[in-house]
């Protein structure tokens, strides 16, 4: 009976171990880490006094190089990604960049990859048959509202070692072209991390230290008073580092574990080309990253939230007039051969009461370097199957043994009756 207590206790002994050394290799398989530094609109002193100017240089700092992000709403909303050495500087000849000038921002070495991304358009479609897809609505049934005719304002600015926040609300919709106002607002939140972790914010992006994450939301946006059944879609635009001959890798993958955005099993990766020269290897490109859901409240859960759809990336040729209103034309200026596309996301489902329902919609991804992050069990999930696995074998082990012992012949008693 001695052996068999002796033995289980030795099997949980190993089975508790086995179990933390899990846990550990979970939390411990990726520990890179880089430290943040920010500036809202550097060395812009007395140019921006007076002046709606936002323009965020974040740096965020490895043990062998830096990975610079810059976050611009002088003009269309965008973002520029470049991964440089360590001792590289961004200089900005302010008059110029204001003026959207090319090549009035420059590093003081030459980057390593560059990479950006423009919010471009907002496309209003009237879904009249309820497919909530745009592809399938005609000229007539759309309207397109450029970002850039938003006022755009700085609602809080959070910066530190660990990460940096960047809250920004864009109002009075006026197309001095076409003298078309709208009210309701855009906002957009921008975040920069440190670390590998899950954003605190619903959908709970996992992000690494090579990323940003950017989370849009549509606020009582005024639609179309002619469109019955009003749906949104936003309109990225492309730029930087790539084949421009290849179209960008859409890649939707499936996710057993939804704990961190319950009934969500699904992830969405949009991988850059490689050069030519890289002989077709993809880990030192760019990515976009996100989960095809849409909140239509601010409550996020899972009542309140709808589908995504994406649509295949298309070639835009019309380099200067696309990018011209935006910071990466002062990066890239006229430069040819780069990569240009457009990537077009819906938001929401069929049945799900179109925008008018809650007047609320929502979308969040992920811009970042390198490989994208694989979502993993979390060292919680891992302990409870571990221990929904290994305790009822253990018990069957246990008892296994004490059916055994019990069964077995009892000499010792045998030889004193022989006695």
């Amino acid at each position: 009976m001695s052996l068999s207590y002796a033995t289980a206790a030795g099997m949980s002994s190993t089975l508790t171990v086995s179990l933390f050394l899990v846990v550990a290799l979970a939390d411990s398989s990726h520990s890179t880490r880089r430290t943040l530094r920010s500036w809202l609109n550097p060395d812009c002193d007395d140019t921006c006094r007076g002046r709606n100017v936002t323009t965020l240089h974040l740096g965020a700092d490895g043990p062998n190089d830096t990975l610079h992000y810059l976050w611009d709403f002088i003009g269309n909303p965008s973002v520029l990604l470049a991964l440089t050495p360590p001792s590289t500087s961004l200089n900005i000849s302010w008059e110029d960049y204001l003026a959207r000038q090319d090549k009035s921002l420059h590093f003081s070495e030459k980057p390593v990859y560059t990479f950006g991304v423009i919010i471009n358009k907002i496309i209003e479609f009237n879904d009249v048959n309820d497919t909530a897809m745009i592809n399938t609505a005609d000229v007539a049934n759309t309207n397109v509202l450029h970002l850039e005719y938003f006022k755009w304002q700085r609602v809080s600015l959070t910066q530190n070692s660990e990460f940096v926040t960047l809250d920004m609300e864009g109002n009075s919709y006026h197309d001095t072209a076409k003298n078309i106002r709208r009210y309701g607002s855009i906002k957009l939140s921008l975040r920069g991390f440190c670390t590998l972790d899950h954003s605190d914010m619903v959908p709970h992006m996992l992000h690494t230290e090579n990323s940003t994450q950017i989370d849009i939301i549509l606020d009582h946006l005024q639609t179309n008073e002619t469109f019955s059944n009003s749906r949104f879609a936003i309109e990225l635009l492309v730029v930087g580092g790539g084949d421009p001959e290849i179209l960008m890798f859409v890649d939707p993958k499936k996710s057993l574990d939804d704990e961190h955005t319950p009934g969500i099993f699904e992830i969405v990766e949009v991988r850059t080309p490689p050069y030519r020269e890289l002989d077709g290897a993809l880990n030192g490109g760019a990515y976009l990253q996100w989960r095809p859901v849409s909140y239509n409240s601010a409550s996020r859960d899972v009542t309140s939230s709808t589908e995504t759809m994406q649509y295949p990336p298309r070639k835009v040729f019309n380099y200067t007039s696309a990018v011209k209103n935006s910071m990466l034309y002062c990066y890239y200026g006229n430069e040819t051969n780069l990569l240009l596309q457009k990537l077009t996301i819906s938001l929401g489902s069929k049945g799900d009461g179109f925008y008018k329902k809650t007047n609320y919609s929502t979308w969040t991804f992920i811009v970042g370097y390198g490989t994208p992050p694989e979502e993993r069990f979390s060292s919680l999930v891992i302990m409870i199957i571990s221990i929904g696995l290994g305790l009822p074998l253990l018990i069957m082990v246990i008892t296994g043994l004490y059916l055994c012992i019990r069964r077995m012949p009892k000499r010792h008693g045998n030889v004193y009756l022989s006695r």
